[in-house]
């Protein structure tokens, strides 16, 4: 081979091995970067938090941020886990801090921060109201993959029937009628004496959370959630099905099954305001007395005020849609 000759392939070689280096280093930064947009994105693939700071009179509108949540959190393989809001903690603060991702608010009532200002991502309005979703942009990849996402799903063809589940509220437009009409099946009840239950609990909103400690639809305490085997009381699913598990429970265990249906209704919601060991006292000392104590008006007076208005608006209630569906 003459002395050109091997210059030539000489450099050939060394341009061929340069661009196979830097072939290779690109690939390998490339994938770098895919593993570490991987990781960023598996940091929520977990779990996705949330919370809605909305007034008590929201009512139904707390349902339909956290159903329109939890259906982008399920089509993603996220696990939604509501946070409630902490009074000692401000909103911001949770949402700086790490304690929830995203937090769904009326922007009009409650203005960014000036400190937070090009530091948020946030959703066009949910709800004409204004309010809004809001996420830290550092801790938010999906930002524009859920943007998106509530584009289309507005424009899903049953989006309109969705919507009308939860808006506008209303105590006689329950969004949650289905399941309390399957829930209602075991116990033979008409499913509206739940939905009155419902109503006067919580007023239809899933993270109602009372001075007692007492959270959800329905209002349960952890304790008896545990005893219903309810794992999250604000999953409203979860939460009402605990519920009418108790019922059953309270009837039961208070022997009151051969009454009829309206006296075990009466006895089983004074159990679920005063707690039964009280209503089972009050029914032996009025036994004691000489009155029935298989009959609710007899034992009524025996029971806290409270217990009684409790029973009455519930009853009240009940036969209000009984009488307006006729």
């Amino acid at each position: 081979m003459s002395r050109k000759k091997f210059l030539i392939s000489l450099l050939a070689a060394f341009v061929i091995s340069f661009f196979f280096k830097e072939y290779h280093t690109r690939l390998t930064h490339s994938s770098s970067n895919m593993r570490t947009e991987r990781e960023v994105l598996q940091t929520h693939s977990d779990t996705l938090k949330c919370s809605i700071y909305l007034s008590s009179h929201s009512g139904t509108r707390v349902g339909y941020h956290y159903e329109i949540m939890r259906r982008f959190s399920r089509s993603h393989d996220f696990t939604l886990k509501y946070v409630p809001i902490n009074d000692t903690v401000s909103v911001w603060d949770m949402l700086t801090g790490n304690q929830t991702d995203i937090l769904a608010l009326n922007i009009i009532r409650d203005p960014i921060p000036k400190s937070l200002t090009g530091k948020l991502c946030i959703t066009p309005r949910i709800t004409p109201l204004g309010e809004v979703w809001i996420m830290m942009k550092n801790r938010c990849p999906w930002h524009l993959n859920l943007v998106h996402w509530l584009t289309l799903f507005r424009q899903n063809p049953q989006y309109p029937r969705f919507r009308s589940r939860f808006l506008p509220s209303s105590p006689d437009r329950c969004p949650y009628d289905s399941l309390l009409r399957a829930v209602s099946r075991p116990l033979g009840w008409d499913w509206r004496i739940l939905r009155a239950v419902m109503y006067q609990e919580s007023k239809y909103r899933m993270n109602a959370h009372s001075a007692k400690g007492a959270i959800g639809l329905m209002q349960m305490k952890e304790s008896t959630a545990r005893d219903m085997k309810v794992k999250d009381l604000y999953d409203p699913e979860e939460n009402v099905k605990g519920a009418a598990r108790y019922f059953a429970f309270l009837r039961r265990n208070m022997h009151i099954t051969h009454l009829p249906e309206e006296e075990e209704i009466h006895f089983v919601l004074a159990a679920y305001n005063a707690g039964m060991t009280r209503i089972q006292k009050d029914r032996e000392q009025a036994a004691l007395d000489g009155k029935d104590p298989d009959i609710w008006s007899e034992v009524a007076p025996y029971t806290p005020s409270q217990t009684q208005k409790y029973v009455e608006t519930i009853k009240t209630r009940y036969l209000d849609w009984i009488t307006s569906s006729e």
